[in-house]
């Protein structure tokens, strides 16, 4: 009897072995899929527009006029004025480096007159502008995702127009010397900004630029009442510096 029921275990426990064996194994389970987040890549080329508010400080020294205890007397001003213009660059990035080359042209409006003024006892006529300026800077910074840092610094050209006219007492026609500077003057630039990349083709940007144009020695043009002005080299010195806010949208390729 005993060797009975040992018989019959065995053989339902074979057959639930088999059984077993012969059934499909599990599907494993699929595990969810991450997409991780798009990475924000600074590299390519761009162009937009851009603008603000700009401030210029001229400063004119007149020399050799007077007698030569006489220091040279100066006639300073500053004004503030709008610009617009165009962007045009491109941008290397590496890590969270980025780095690239930039240029712009923009058109100022900063023209600041001022009549009359006492230079040394006589009337004075000024008229300072820049009317239009260039830059072409690079540019080196640090990405913080969508968040771009950078400082900036180059080359500079601008337009000039200024003038220094002293007065007889006839008023303006009665002028006795005149000091101009109408030209295209190179200097430098640096400065820095923030730029916010809104889309992947469109950025966002906040900057500020200090432009110095340099200084220029320009001689005595016309003198109607005195011969001083060509006989002892009656002559002038204009300096030309820009501070421009700006802010700009553009298109990345």
């Amino acid at each position: 009897m005993k060797r009975f029921l040992l018989a019959t275990v065995s053989v339902v426990a074979l057959t639930s072995v088999a059984r077993a064996a012969d059934m499909p194994a599990a599907m494993p389970t699929k595990e969810r899929m991450y997409a991780p987040a798009p990475i924000v890549d600074w590299t390519g080329g761009y162009f937009g527009i851009q603008g603000g508010g700009v401030l210029h400080d001229t400063k004119f020294n007149e020399d050799g006029f007077f007698t030569a205890s006489t220091l040279p007397t100066r006639i300073e001003d500053r004004k503030t004025g709008g610009t617009a213009g165009a962007v045009l660059g491109y941008n290397w990035q590496q890590g969270r480096f980025v780095y690239g080359v930039e240029g712009d042209w923009n058109w100022v409006e900063v023209r600041s007159r001022q009549f009359p003024l006492s230079l040394s006892g006589f009337p004075v006529l000024t008229s300072y502008n820049v009317n239009g300026l260039a830059t072409l800077r690079g540019r080196i910074g640090l990405a913080f995702d969508r968040t771009l840092v950078y400082a900036t610094g180059g080359a500079a050209i601008g337009n000039i127009d200024n003038s220094v006219d002293l007065i007889g007492t006839g008023g303006a026609s009665g002028r006795i010397s005149s000091f101009t500077q109408k030209q295209t003057k190179a200097g430098w630039v640096v400065g820095g900004g923030v730029e916010q990349m809104l889309s992947p083709h469109w950025t966002f940007s906040a900057k500020f630029h200090y432009i110095d144009l340099g200084r220029t020695t320009v001689s005595c043009s016309s003198a109607t009442d005195f011969e001083n002005c060509v006989s002892i080299g009656y002559r002038g010195e204009f300096s030309n510096r820009l501070m421009m806010g700006l802010v700009g949208l553009a298109y990345k390729f």
